[in-house]
């Protein structure tokens, strides 16, 4: 079974508590993480998940 979770969720600018881009996604033991923008890190905490528990981080682009 797939869960996911929008762990951040705004636009081009982060706004109070509701950090850029990422997303959570668990599927049977692995948890993958898509994306980190700006804030990942504190909603993550805020969500109970800590980055040690991550299978694979994700980045489906770079900026310059």
């Amino acid at each position: 079974m797939l869960d996911v979770t929008l762990v951040g969720t705004a636009g081009t600018v982060p706004l109070p508590g509701r950090w850029l881009s990422a997303v959570l996604a668990r599927l049977g033991p692995e948890l993958l993480l898509f994306d980190c923008g700006e804030g990942t890190q504190i909603s993550m905490r805020q969500l109970g998940w800590g980055f040690k528990a991550l299978s694979a981080i994700c980045l489906s682009h770079l900026h310059a």
